[in-house]
């Protein structure tokens, strides 16, 4: 409870986005046991509770995260933008559930195919606009924090903005699968291809190392005094994570399924 004061403390706007998308995520989950719909054989309530949730979770990170940036004015307008995109990328990808019909991919319709493309332009403004935030936390010179969290915080910021762009590679090739098309067999809920290469892996667990990262830069500044040790801990930590990240991404590149 202390943590959820803090977050809406620190940044209002994308703490009251975070929790609208987490209210949203538990009607569609509920919502979900009862629609008979489905989107390439599967519940199609699935994809926006999984993106309502992931929404969620980013909003709250970076309003913790943002805090720590010294130019807030430039976080304000970040915190506008982040709305207004998650918003309608969430809102698009939700009312194309309901209505049965792809909301990535989408050739078979032309609104659908629209509301994609501009939802792919959203999403790379914002993108470029969380590396351009991420910079200036990364060069500003003055911070309230150790300098091992400092860290830990700048490696989760670049590897959440190139694992982002990630996104827009898998809009170029028009599929997250390699080897196969999509809507075929995957895991549970998370849907990852049991067959294929899935692109989505490593996406996942790239846009992940802005809450893995911090967590463990976190945890060693609060447990570890010497500061060069812990950046080192924090390093080697961080090294580890994107080498498992780059694993899952050769490997969804070579055709061959995470499981």
């Amino acid at each position: 409870m202390k943590l959820i004061k803090e977050i809406f403390s620190r940044n209002p706007l994308l703490a009251r986005m975070g929790l609208f998308f987490l209210i949203l995520s538990v009607f569609l989950g509920l919502y979900a046991t009862v629609n008979e719909q489905q989107v390439l054989g599967i519940n199609s309530m699935i994809k926006p509770l999984k993106f309502a949730l992931s929404t969620w979770v980013y909003a709250w990170t970076m309003a913790y995260l943002l805090f720590y940036v010294n130019n807030q004015s430039r976080v304000k307008w970040y915190s506008i933008l982040a709305t207004v995109v998650m918003l309608f990328e969430d809102g698009v990808i939700t009312i194309q559930a309901f209505r049965g019909k792809l909301s990535h991919f989408n050739q078979t319709e032309l609104v659908g195919g629209i509301l994609y493309a501009f939802m792919g332009i959203l999403i790379v403004w914002l993108t470029t606009a969380t590396l351009v935030i991420s910079l200036r936390f990364i060069f500003q010179k003055t911070t309230t924090i150790s300098k091992p969290f400092v860290l830990s915080i700048k490696i989760g910021l670049i590897l959440f903005v190139i694992f982002s762009f990630m996104g827009g590679y898998m809009s170029v090739i028009n599929s997250h699968n390699v080897g196969g098309k999509i809507g075929e067999a995957g895991l549970p809920f998370i849907n990852w291809s049991t067959l294929f290469g899935d692109l989505r892996v490593a996406h996942f667990f790239g846009i992940h190392s802005l809450q893995i990262i911090p967590l463990l830069g976190f945890y060693v500044s609060m447990n570890i005094k010497n500061e060069s040790k812990a950046s080192l801990i924090i390093w080697l930590g961080a090294m580890l994570y994107l080498g498992f990240v780059c694993f899952t991404m050769i490997q969804a590149i070579n055709g061959i399924p995470f499981f």
